[in-house]
């Protein structure tokens, strides 16, 4: 039996397409919604760009087109598992809606890992905390 644990949530966002993509790739937002390593700098996230927690986790930029789409590309050490035989990223469409933008997030799948399901649990919450955020951040209410 094949499980996928891939975590998919969506939130409305009443902001210009260009603010919603600002808060997803600036570091100064960034670091208001996720996690990013000590002395990582004010590197925006693009094509090719690496965030490294030394001895535990990289994260890749994979995919960047502006006002569209961002995957980032997760690799922790403690898997492993060589990075080919796994594929978990953390996907962040955009999309128009009526009053502003649908922002899209799926990250896995993480049912190829031993504790995957530990994996899945915890992107369940980081999903609703970062969506939630990221919505406050564009409409500006923080």
């Amino acid at each position: 039996m094949d499980r996928v644990l891939t975590v998919k949530e969506q939130i409305e966002i009443e902001a210009p397409m260009s603010k919603v993509w600002e808060v997803l790739i600036a570091p100064k937002y960034v670091r208001q919604w996720d996690d990013l390593p000590e002395g990582f700098g004010d590197y925006y996230l693009e094509l090719g760009r690496v965030i490294e927690w030394s001895g535990r986790s990289r994260i890749t930029v994979v995919e960047c087109e502006p006002n569209e789409t961002l995957k980032l590309s997760l690799y922790a050490e403690k898997w492993e598992l060589p990075p080919a035989s796994y594929d978990i990223a953390y996907t962040y469409k955009l999309s128009e809606s009526g009053a502003g933008v649908v922002l899209e997030l799926e990250i896995g799948d993480f049912a190829s890992l031993p504790d995957g399901e530990d994996y899945y649990n915890a992107s369940l919450e980081f999903a609703a905390t970062a969506l939630e955020k990221i919505k406050n951040l564009s409409e500006n209410r923080l």
